[in-house]
């Protein structure tokens, strides 16, 4: 194994005695460089895309939610909550009610989420300290206040209120009545509330979520103990997984129980075919350019016809022949995989410190491609090289015997 891994190093690196090989193997060695870097570079920013999106819904997102799979309320009886709070790991609780409503500030009107929640529902996920203006204040005995999205509040320039002037109206559907041509404004539900503050969570609920207490949405909405889901943070110990199961047995098979991954779930199966699409798209450049190695291999086959019948004369077994330029084909997939991932974690290091590539002009959380690496991205782009660069290598060399370099060469394929 030495005397052949020493010859096909020699073969690799030695001058070459003919220009046009030496040419091959630099285009077949830049051509892993390029596949390999590239797929290593795409792969980290779209994991640096899923861990920005995963940090920032999940800032937003409960550990758990509860929904009905039929219908859009239910309703839960206190023996049913006191179970799901003696569930181990269950840390807090607040029941939901969410919607559509119209809401109106002056001369302005925007169509948004409303979501009634507990008071003290900034202990989800900590989500007073999203609040950049006012305070996460949603009830204060009797009054009522809401803490909208900077996207809603910035669509109706509306303004924090330290007082509870009921400034901001909420107009709903009357579900009770008829639809009334004649006189739409009786078909509708009206309620005035004070926004006391503005919350940014870095997701797309900036833009179309306001919270208000549950009770203010059950008034709007004419609901009496009915909601949409039930939102759970598990305790930072505690196994979300673990808490799901036993939360599935309380309940029975009429909700569905999702974790904050599962609550976007849709987004994260875009974006992991997205991952996968571009990781064939390279894999198949790949596939193409080790038709480069083939060609290398087979040429220097042709040319090393003397020292190969040499190394028959000496004694050598066709296994040894084979091994030497099967090595020759893996040593320049191998280095060149090895420089395309160092320059492709250069380039990665480059972008996290510099932020070299921007998405351009316009108006975003993040005005750049972030950067993860993982280091099982880089075993399996190693593993992938080279189980691309194994077959090219073998096609050539497995025609390789004694009858073919005794007498005149015959074609490879």
């Amino acid at each position: 194994m030495k005397a052949a891994f020493f010859i096909a190093f020699r073969y690799l690196f030695a001058k070459k005695s003919h220009s046009i090989i030496h040419v091959i193997s630099l285009i077949s060695l830049l051509s892993v460089v390029v596949c390999t870097g590239a797929l290593f570079i795409i792969l980290s920013i779209f994991n640096g895309l899923q861990n920005y999106v995963s940090h920032n819904f999940n800032t937003f997102h409960a550990d758990i939610e509860i929904t009905p799979k039929k219908g859009k309320t239910f309703v839960l009886s206190d023996d049913v909550l006191q179970s799901i709070y003696r569930v181990e790991g269950v840390d807090y609780v607040s029941e939901v009610l969410t919607d559509v409503a119209v809401f109106a500030y002056k001369d302005r009107q925007f169509i948004g989420k409303i979501k009634g929640v507990a008071p003290d529902y900034y202990r989800l996920k900590r989500l007073d300290t999203m609040v950049y203006a006012g305070s996460f204040l949603l009830a204060s005995g009797p009054m009522h206040a809401a803490i909208l999205g900077s996207g809603v509040a910035s669509r109706l320039n509306c303004a924090v209120s330290s007082m509870f002037n009921n400034s901001l109206s909420v107009y709903y559907p009357n579900r009770h009545k008829k639809t009334n041509l004649a006189n739409p404004t009786q078909n509708i539900n009206i309620r005035r509330i004070t926004p006391y503050g503005f919350f940014v969570s870095g997701t797309e609920y900036d833009a179309s979520y306001v919270f208000v207490p549950i009770a203010f949405a059950r008034d709007l909405m004419q609901y009496t103990n009915q909601i949409t889901s039930l939102e759970i943070a598990v305790d930072p110990k505690a196994s979300v997984k673990a808490s799901i199961g036993k939360i599935k047995e309380v309940l029975g098979p009429d909700f569905y129980v999702k974790d904050a991954y599962q609550q976007e779930e849709d987004l994260y199966k875009v974006m992991q075919a997205e991952k996968t699409a571009i990781y064939l798209i390279l894999t198949f450049i790949l596939l193409v350019a080790s038709f480069n190695i083939i060609g290398m291999i087979a040429i220097l086959v042709l040319d090393k016809q003397k020292d190969i019948n040499v190394l028959y004369s000496l004694g050598a077994p066709n296994a040894f022949v084979k091994r030497v330029f099967m090595l020759e084909g893996m040593m320049i997939t191998f280095t060149g995989a090895i420089i395309g991932l160092m320059i492709g974690g250069i380039f990665c290091w480059l972008q996290t410190t510099f932020h070299l590539i921007h998405f351009g002009d316009g108006s975003y959380m993040l005005n750049y491609y972030p950067v993860k690496i993982y280091v099982r991205d880089i075993v399996f782009i190693l593993l992938t090289v080279m189980i691309i660069s194994f077959p090219a290598t073998y096609i050539p060399v497995v025609k390789i015997s004694e009858r073919i370099f005794n007498s005149t060469f015959v074609s490879f394929f």
